[in-house]
């Protein structure tokens, strides 16, 4: 394939700075990302590989403009994943580490981030620093705007004095960013620190302050928005000087007559073996240079795509197969705005946060603000995230909506607010001709002609007319997160001139209703409703005929997932509207969840300084300024190969061949390194599993179990031509002679595909407490009933990582993000047929882990390493978000039926339970579960007690550990059974709850010997949360509150969590110094759990003896925890159970006391020397000069394992019962760490845990095709928790139980229990759909029990509550009333 020769480059550099340093690039790739540019050609780590599509907020950067004209500079966050890099010429790109890093000083922002503890792993965090300094511009740019236009900052007709930001305001900062460890809340306090409203006081834990009393602005880490960083002036002055130059005419134009040549800005020709493949940019500045190079590139086979932000590429990743990018950003007639009292007008090429201030500013004529405008600002808060609208434009949403059926929400409010647009047909030898058109025939459309375009967006922004009508204008969306960065199960606005008549009745004198997402290829006006509304008072009756007409009018196209709900959605939306009209009030009002709350109750000794110490996590601001280094942030070492996996696409087959000719023959491919060349005595090991030993295959052999399986990897130059070779890899499969596919637990049991449990005995298989048969007989009343929970993906922000580097003799060396890297090494060797002591694994810190990382990572690990074995280069790996969730498996489903027997009072007696687990094709850590989940699923009084697991093994992806395994399913069971004898009982499940909770007898019989000892502190916590959490109170206000209220209902509810951990061996070494700095080796991994901040911690406690507090020494600061690696602390184990942390501490602090040993006489000789107090220095000095050993290394082994775990959490939930949604109002927590080693970070363990928690009950739905291929693979379909569905009211208090001997320091395991917590959101979600169900179904709900598995999506929640509740409704007040009017709650 040739190059196009009429693709000819413009020779004129890419300008722009970066960090404030100039950036000169004569030689561009069309298709490279700003993310892409600046971690593989610069020093900068920050801005974060995430998820590629926009979604998680890891890779902002900050971007600004200067418009010369004006001598304005604006500033704004943008996803870097997104920015094509060629479409920045000009522009100063700031990353973290711009803004303030270890050397020059580190930021506010960055500064507060550590001191409010909002970093836990912090791969995330220089993601929230940006997103919160671009905020902060934000709004100090329209502070500067409106102070240069008014005076000083104005609010409609009366001046007030400037004031910065409010707390609302400042947490919609993150409202695109995604946090898996802290729960958000320490995030939020954060930005609220920088909010004009806030009362310091209640911000929540950090090291500015020890006590709320001494909550002072000047406490804070102190920001100066002069300090920030400026446009360079070197910029300024090529930009006026390029404005100059066209100004003077010498600008060159491209016109048709130009000739046959294509003047692009760039261009960049790959070659393979097929030929030579070109990719060009090209910037055109006018319509008519657009013509010219239209009519160009008509009738060519290249692939064209016209760019203004790129965002779309986020959804629709076609970037590497673009041809020519034309960019339209900087066409004069795009850009235009024209705005009068009534209407504005905005160019294609507006950002939509441009439009969304232009609409903030607009006012009527009189100076009040303009109703349609505000309604059009608030619907737009909630499309993506903030900094997707930053660089997103308004005419690529639309084209979007048009051309690709996207589901927009800003297509649907326009539509609503009678926007029209125009669009230019650029016709070749004549000028432009524009045509303008109402936005729904501009949708109709489907696509524009290639000689089309979309020119500007017309809004007409009308205002009341008459005093006797008014202009309502409202919108609506039903999405998995209510305030945002989500895309629409259905949305609608409704534009109405209403007025009264004589009667004092509402007259509908006009109406627009625009509804789209819904499952339609557009969004659609439902003009049939319009037409029967108009001039007609509202009544009842109207209503009912409405929506009947609009379940008509407009249906989802066959095939719609969801269809049913969706439907239900639109009728809400319209009820919700004509009600409100007709009552004068609003029909549904939900809690504002803005701002956040959340308070800390904890209790510090200096008794064992520095343990129990709030300090700030070890090396979290250089987290935030992204200094801190993750695998894939090590530089690549020369000549370094990139690899990609090719994975099955059949989930039951016989492979047939593998052919990677095309592959081989892409750009930049290198190498297909399969099973084939595993060397001569090594094994086809992909993952040694070290709880049991067993192992999995590298690479399928034979038969392929499951999609998503590794066939093999594509090594090529750089990561994206990677995964394009990968892609072209053909497999042949034989799905024939294999048989069906087992998909799910039911069809494995009927096929007998089964596994065994472990340990292999009967015990593992049944754990039957008392004669339950017996109790079954002997009931007052019994119930059978099935849960089935469903998988949870980890979502770590960091996926999968490896770097493999061969070295001498027969060495390799493999730096991977892992949870323990002895599996990892001895996978690697037997692999490669090599002696452990070849291969080196180092790994220094996690983004994240839950479990993902302890098996799954191992068989990336050891595809790099094959490959940079066989080549003898350096490869590496970092898969792509929809990769890392298809191969890694997730949360293990589960399918239950039980029988459960029970008193009228709701005591139970009996649970016979049986338990189908699904393993997928691998068992990994499946056969452990049983014996995990016994103890959680024991954690109330069953009086006696029946369990049976069996372990089903179908063609699903392996399931792994996440966060909890085994605990959390087990826990949802437990209290699904408390809700179904609740429901049927029709009492409160908090009641039932309360008769089942253990005694400290029945506890003992349950959980075996040694539970029920001075560690059994249930019962007070539970009474604790209790009243921390005015429990009773709540219940009767919210009973009242539901009697009152129609269309919101509430539930609270409290749960026990039990969760039993067991402490393994860990080794650690330590080494002092002779200028008193210290070393510490341990076998854990800091993956966020504050680990390292615990050892640093725990080793300068266990050294007090010879250092004095306040007069010597900040021993914290002088110890430097290392990353774990294989050759220096070998034979470590894997880091899991919750229970690493304080083994690593008591290995430590284990090593510490042998250092004491040979110190303290060094120490008590110099103190009779010098007759007076040693210093550590002079300590440390002297040993060494001594010759005494000053590094120990031990290996701990824990005098006894098993222990267990207690909290109690309460959480108040309303649902909106129209559309489903659930909005968690409140979370009180108490939990038992022991005497915690450092509060700070145990409180954000305790909060990212219950937040990852309310992921698994309520946002995180997983969804797989008929052959099991993930469809929830990335940030558009996949909805881990965000700052809106978190609890407005987030408490935690960390119980201060006894002192226990058995206990590390008297700590307990924080990491995974508190999971479990969340549990008390799912139960008042099924208590607050009781209280819907008794509406909806009258006398027919006395003993009304209902399946209620996890997640409670909104589908779910209103499907119970009643698809058809609205028109059931109004059916039911009709006829009560026989009036055909009338208020409606």
């Amino acid at each position: 394939m040739g190059a196009p020769s009429s693709l000819n480059a413009v020779h004129r550099p890419l300008v722009f700075s970066l960090n404030g340093q100039r950036v000169e690039l004569s030689s561009v790739d069309p298709s490279t990302t700003l993310l892409s540019y600046i971690r593989s050609e610069t020093r900068f780590r920050g801005p974060k590989r995430g998820c590629g599509e926009g979604g998680c907020g890891a890779c902002l950067v900050m971007l600004a403009k200067y418009n010369p004209k004006t001598k304005e500079v604006k500033e704004s966050s943008v996803n870097s994943c997104l920015v094509m890099l060629c479409s920045i010429d000009g522009c100063a790109i700031t990353t973290t580490e711009g803004l303030g890093n270890q050397r020059d000083g580190f930021h506010a922002i960055q500064k507060r981030l550590s001191a409010f503890h909002g970093s836990q792993c912090g791969f995330c965090t220089p993601g929230m620093t940006m997103a919160i300094y671009g905020h902060l511009k934000h709004e100090q740019q329209h502070q500067q705007k409106e102070t240069a236009e008014n005076g000083n900052c104005t609010n409609g007709a009366v001046a007030k004095p400037c004031s910065g930001p409010t707390s609302q305001e400042m947490e919609r900062a993150i409202q695109g960013n995604i946090c898996r460890c802290t729960g958000y809340r320490p995030i939020l306090d954060v930005c609220k620190s920088f909010a004009s409203d806030v009362d310091l006081e209640d911000l929540g834990l950090n090291t500015c302050w020890a006590d709320k009393a001494e909550a002072k602005e000047e406490k804070l880490p102190l920001y100066d928005p002069k300090g920030d960083p400026t446009f360079p002036k070197f910029l300024i002055d090529e930009l006026e000087a390029r404005k100059g130059i066209q100004e003077n005419g010498h600008a060159r134009t491209l016109r048709e007559e130009d000739g046959e040549s294509l003047k692009a800005r760039f261009t960049h020709v790959d070659s393979n073996m097929e030929g030579e493949k070109m990719r060009a940019w090209v910037s055109p500045k006018s319509l008519d240079e657009l013509s010219a190079a239209l009519k160009q590139l008509k009738g060519r086979k290249d692939r064209v795509k016209l760019v203004v932000g790129n965002t779309s590429s986020g959804l629709y990743k076609e970037i590497a197969t673009i041809d020519v990018f034309v960019d339209i950003s900087q066409i004069p007639e795009l850009l235009t705005v024209n705005k009068n009292s009534r209407s504005l007008e905005v160019g294609a090429a507006t950002r939509i946060s441009e439009l969304m201030d232009y609409l903030v500013d607009f006012r009527n004529k009189d100076g009040t603000g303009n109703v349609v405008a505000e309604g059009l600002v608030d619907h737009a808060k909630k499309l993506a995230g903030g900094h997707v609208r930053n660089w997103g434009s308004v005419g690529g949403n639309l084209v979007m909506a048009q051309k690709f059926a996207f589901e927009s929400d800003l297509a649907t409010i326009l539509l609503g607010a009678g926007a029209l647009v125009k669009v230019v047909t650029l016709t070749e030898g004549s000028e432009p001709s524009v045509a303008e058109m109402p936005l729904d025939d501009f949708l109709a459309k489907g696509t524009l002609n290639e000689d089309g375009l979309l020119q500007s967006v017309y809004i007409p922004l009308i205002s009341d007319s008459k005093t006797d009508s008014k202009i309502v204008f409202k919108s609506y969306r039903g999405a998995p997160r209510p305030y945002g960065n989500a895309v629409s199960y259905g949305n609608a606005a409704f534009l109405a001139n209403v007025s009264r008549n004589e009667k004092d009745e509402t007259v509908i004198e006009s109406v627009r209703l625009a509804f789209g997402a819904f499952g339609t290829n557009h969004a659609i006006r439902a003009f049939k409703v319009e037409e029967l509304l108009k001039g007609k008072a509202l009544s009842l009756s109207l209503i009912k005929e409405s929506v009947a007409l609009l379940k008509k009018e407009v249906v989802p196209l066959e095939g719609t997932s969801k269809k049913d709900y969706r439907v239900s959605l639109l009728v809400g939306f319209i009820f919700d509207f004509l009600n409100s009209l007709l009552s004068k009030e609003p029909t549904v009002t939900p809690t504002n969840l803005f701002p956040h709350t959340g308070k800390q109750n904890i209790t510090i000794a200096d008794d064992n300084y520095p343990l129990s110490q709030p300090t700030a996590k070890f090396l979290s601001q250089q987290q935030a300024s992204g200094e801190a280094t993750y695998c894939d942030d090590i530089p690549s070492p020369p000549r370094c190969l990139y690899a990609a996996f090719v994975l099955s696409t059949e989930p039951h087959a016989r492979i047939k061949g593998i052919d990677a000719t095309a592959a081989l023959e892409s750009v930049g491919a290198v190498d297909f390194v399969s099973l084939n060349d595993i060397p001569k005595g090594g094994g086809n090991k992909g993952i040694f599993n070290a709880f049991d030993h067993s192992e999995e295959t590298l690479f399928a052999e034979d038969i392929v179990g499951y999609v998503g399986q590794p066939l093999g990897v594509m090594v090529a130059d750089t990561y994206d031509h990677a995964r394009l070779a990968a892609g072209r890899v053909c497999v042949d499969y034989d799905t024939h002679s294999v048989g069906a596919p087992v998909m799910n637990c039911h069809d494995a049991l009927a096929q007998g595909s089964t596994l065994p449990t472990y340990p292999p005995s009967p015990l593992s298989v049944k754990h039957p407490i008392g004669n339950v048969e017996k109790a079954l007989a002997e009931a007052e009343f019994n119930l059978e009933g099935t849960v089935s929970t469903k998988s949870q993906n980890h979502f770590y922000m960091e996926t999968q990582t490896s770097l493999a580097i061969p070295d001498e003799d027969e060495c390799i060396t493999i730096y991977t993000a892992c949870q323990g890297v002895d599996p990892v090494q001895q996978s690697v060797a037997k692999c490669l047929n090599l002696p452990l002591n070849n291969v080196r694994i180092i790994t220094r810190r996690l983004g994240g882990g839950f479990g993902g990382k302890a098996t799954r990572n191992i068989q990336i690990s050891t595809a790099v390493a094959l490959a940079a074995y066989k080549l003898r280069r350096p490869v590496r790996i970092s898969l792509d978000r929809n990769t890392d969730m298809q191969m890694v498996g997730g949360r293990n489903p589960t399918e239950t039926s039980y029988r459960v027997s029970f008193t009228k009072s709701g005591k139970i007696t009996a649970l016979k339970a049986d338990i189908l687990l699904e393993s997928g094709w691998y068992a990994d850590v499946t056969n452990f579960l049983p014996l995990l989940m016994s103890g959680t699923l024991k954690k109330y009084n069953w009086g006696t007690f029946d369990v049976k697991y069996t372990i089903c093994k179908t063609n699903n992806v392996p399931k792994t550990s996440v966060r909890g395994p085994g605990h959390c399913e087990a826990s949802a069971i437990a209290d699904a059974v408390m809700n179904h004898v609740a429901s049927y009982l029709g009492i409160s499940g908090n009641k039932v709850r309360d008769e089942n909770l253990h005694t400290p007898e029945s506890f003992q019989l349950f959980q075996g010997e040694g539970s029920g000892d001075v560690g059994f502190t249930l019962p007070a916590i539970w009474e604790r949360a209790k009243a921390l959490s005015k429990l009773e109170e709540r219940e009767k206000q919210i009973e009242t509150f539901n009697e009152q209220s129609k269309w919101l209902k509430r539930g609270i509810s409290i749960v026990p969590s039990v969760y039993g951990v067991s402490s393994y061996p860990m080794t650690a070494t330590v080494s002092i110094f002779k200028d008193g700095s210290i070393v510490v080796e341990v076998g854990g991994v800091e993956m966020g759990q504050g680990l390292y901040t615990k050892v640093r911690q725990a080793v300068a406690f266990s050294l007090r003896s010879l250092w004095n507090k306040g007069k010597d020494v900040d021993m914290v600061s002088k110890i430097r925890v290392l990353q774990q690696d294989s050759f220096s602390l070998p034979n470590t184990f894997a880091d899991g159970g919750s229970t690493t942390s304080e083994s690593s501490c008591a290995a430590a602090s284990q090593a510490c006391e042998v250092l004491v040993q040979r110190l303290q006489p060094v120490k008590e000789k110099l103190a009779k020397d010098k007759g007076g107090e040693v210093t550590w220095a002079d300590l440390c000095m002297t040993a060494k000069n001594s010759f005494v050993d000053l590094q120990s290394h031990v290996l701990w082994v824990p005098p006894s394992g098993k222990y267990i775990l207690f909290g109690a959490g309460v959480s108040e939930v309303e649902i909106n019962v129209m559309s489903g949604e659930t909005r968690i109002l409140s979370s009180d927590l108490v939990y038992d760490a022991g005497k915690s080693m450092n509060a700070a970070v145990d409180v954000g363990q305790i909060e990212g845990a219950f937040v990852m928690g309310i992921g698994y009950y309520l946002t995180e739905d997983i969804e797989r095709d008929s052959k099991g291929k993930l469809l929830s693979d990335g940030t558009w379909t996949y909805k881990p928790p965000t700052i809106d569905t978190i609890p407005q009211k987030f408490n935690i208090e960390l119980f201060n139980s006894p002192i226990h001997k058995d206990r590390i320091f008297s700590s307990k395991a924080v990491g995974e229990p508190p999971l479990l917590l969340a549990g008390s959101v799912y139960a008042a979600i099924h208590n607050a759909i009781a209280a819907a169900r008794k509406d909806y179904l009258g006398p027919k709900a006395v003993h009304d029990t209902f399946e209620f598995s996890p997640p409670a999506t909104m589908m779910k929640v209103k499907a119970l509550c009643g698809l058809d509740n609205v028109e059931r409704y109004i059916e039911s007040a009709l006829q009560a009333t026989k009036v055909p009017h009338g208020k409606l709650l």
